[in-house]
């Protein structure tokens, strides 16, 4: 028989992003390395990197994310949980069963961890919109989370783009945020070593391939996009604004100027100008949090709505990435209730009262955590770095990681 609930649009309910307890000044770094300050934050376009305490990983990131957004949404109305991340801690348990148990979420909910370096929260996000309209998912909703932090890079090149951030969406027949269009997705793939990692200590990357990469799969990705809306499509008049992928905020810069060009040639000024107008306001939280990994289209959704007045209806355009590789170009019509509905979870609030930490803390933390990496036993400290837990944890229903016994881990809320 033909399925009766097949929904007329689907899309975002409702959004958050955590940003970690902790942050790290851009031009701090750069002095302590020798490098021009200024330079260091006009190239790629980040003020402050998030930094988690060692009490955090990618699990309590994601239910911290997640929890704001379940405060004020029915759990038992969750049909599936997919999670992505690059930074999982386990080869065969998926985070999302972690994550599945600390939101008390019901036991009758799909769950599952998706893995393709920085595209996996927009897999994970295409999956359930795919799930929820094809009509299986009757009354139910979903939960996309993205969470991953860099590892350790210190006194490396790669240094300046590092960061961290989760982000959590309920995904609907009811949007409240934006609107899909799913007639509408462009995709791109290649095998290419550009960033990888082999094993649970080793990052690897060519910066030359991974630029070329991505750039690659913009371009690729967005003529396929052209093709399946079957319409003319002018880039610079299309997109009021563009959320691209950002392993550095600076990076969307690039992109920016690739498809701006792409049919047209413009002049330095004129590119310039059309990037502050619509890609810039969609970097205002990337640029308080360094590399937001799968979370980066979802980081810029909600730093456009949360800072630039949106009409209703108005077409983003959303570009992601992940190394390896892949390119999906989509785009989505912004709802009625999108400002107010991210308003409500009060993200500035949330990361600019986080705690700053020296350099010297903040390789500290880098050369503790390293030395934690497949330890079958620990107890990550509470008291590092000072005032942390008083201020930012004790008694705020925080998730936190509280020991590692036999390779298990154990959590508990502040």
């Amino acid at each position: 028989m033909p399925r009766t609930n097949i929904p007329d649009q689907v899309g975002i309910e409702s959004i958050n992003i955590y940003g970690c307890s902790l942050s790290l000044d851009q031009q701090e770094l750069a002095i302590a390395r020798g490098r021009d300050p200024q330079q260091v934050v006009n190239d790629f376009l980040i003020d402050t990197r998030a930094l988690n305490p060692l009490f955090e990983d990618v699990i309590t990131m994601a239910v911290n994310a997640a929890y704001p957004l379940m405060k004020a949404h029915d759990p038992t109305t969750i049909g599936l949980l997919a999670v992505g991340t690059e930074g999982s801690l386990d080869f065969g348990k998926p985070i999302s069963t972690n994550i599945h148990s600390a939101l008390s979420l019901g036991p009758h909910v799909r769950n599952f961890e998706t893995k393709h370096a920085c595209y996996s929260g927009v897999a994970a996000l295409q999956t359930a919109l795919d799930w929820v309209a094809s009509g299986s998912a009757g009354n139910q909703c979903a939960l996309v989370i993205s969470s991953d932090f860099s590892r350790i890079h210190l006194n490396m090149r790669e240094e300046f783009v590092l960061g961290g951030v989760a982000s959590a969406a309920v995904i609907s027949a009811n949007p409240k945020v934006i609107a899909y269009e799913r007639e509408k997705r462009g995709v791109w793939t290649a095998d290419v070593y550009d960033t990888f990692r082999p094993t649970s200590r080793h990052e690897i990357g060519n910066n030359e391939v991974s630029l070329y990469s991505y750039l690659d799969a913009l371009e690729g990705s967005f003529l396929h996009y052209c093709q399946s809306a079957d319409t003319q499509i002018e880039y610079a008049t299309y997109f009021p604004h563009m959320v691209f992928h950002t392993p550095f905020p600076g990076m969307a810069f690039q992109a920016h100027r690739t498809l701006y060009n792409l049919r047209q040639s413009h002049s330095k000024t004129e590119v310039k100008e059309d990037f502050e107008s619509r890609v810039l306001p969609t970097l205002h939280y990337a640029q308080k949090l360094g590399s937001t990994y799968g979370a980066s289209n979802f980081v810029g959704l909600c730093g456009l709505l949360a800072h630039t007045p949106i009409d209703p209806d108005t077409r983003i355009g959303f570009f992601a990435y992940g190394s390896g590789s892949i390119g999906e170009f989509y785009s989505g019509r912004i709802c009625p209730e999108a400002a107010a509905t991210v308003a409500t979870m009060d993200i500035d609030t949330h990361l600019s009262s986080r705690q700053p930490v020296t350099v010297e803390e903040y390789e500290h933390i880098e050369q503790e955590r390293e030395k934690l990496v497949e330890i079958a036993d620990f107890k990550p400290s509470f008291d590092y770095p000072a005032n942390l837990w008083r201020n930012h944890y004790e008694g705020k229903k925080r998730y936190i990681l509280t020991e590692v016994k036999n390779f298990q881990r154990h959590y508990e809320w502040s």
